[in-house]
């Protein structure tokens, strides 16, 4: 089964994800809190109110803070800005470690210095990306084939064109605004889970 994760826009407030998140954690298999401008102790803070609620460790992710991840027992979601995999890796051998990449070589890379998966995008044209050209999903393809590690895709994908991203054997998607930038994140969370549960 293909998972589901969800990226939080960064455009939300902490008591509305606080609010909302949990409902979605129904619905998907993984929620990414990526939140450049929070401090680490706002991002410990909501994390513990999501554990209170009653989402899973396991589903929760930390973009880019080490530090959030390590002492709430969540994973990490390395990118460019962060510290190395390897680092990462040999410090903490048991963490759960996620990398974002950009290309084949990257991913490659990625899973020898031990990422568990790696986030690949972007694959169609999206806002969040204006006037970069996307990979598609012939590259996406090449990622799921070299690499033995699970392959996240990311960027422009709608229920339209999911089932399209699915044949190429990654295992999953993420999605931004197309449930977090909806009216209703919670149905827009369905349309999705529809999918992939075909």
């Amino acid at each position: 089964m293909s998972h589901l994760h969800l990226i939080t826009t960064g455009r939300d407030s902490k008591e509305v994800l606080e609010q909302t998140l949990p409902q979605l954690a129904l619905s998907v298999d993984r929620i990414h809190l990526r939140e450049p401008t929070w401090s680490v102790r706002e991002l410990v803070s909501c994390i513990d109110t999501l554990l209170d609620q009653g989402v899973r460790a396991d589903q929760l992710v930390v973009h880019d803070r080490l530090d959030a991840a390590l002492v709430t027992g969540t994973t990490v979601q390395l990118t460019r800005r962060s510290l190395s995999v390897e680092r990462v890796r040999a410090q903490f051998p048991t963490i759960s470690i996620g990398q974002s990449v950009h290309s084949l070589t990257e991913a490659m890379v990625a899973e020898q210095a031990g990422a568990d998966y790696v986030m690949y995008g972007h694959i169609f044209e999206t806002d969040s990306k204006p006037g970069v050209a996307p990979r598609g999903l012939d590259a996406l393809q090449q990622v799921v084939d070299w690499t033995s590690i699970p392959v996240i895709a990311i960027g422009g994908i709608k229920p339209e064109n999911l089932s399209d991203v699915l044949t190429t054997g990654c295992s999953g998607v993420a999605v931004l605004s197309g449930i977090l930038g909806q009216i209703h994140p919670a149905e827009a969370a369905g349309r999705f889970r529809a999918v992939i549960g075909r």
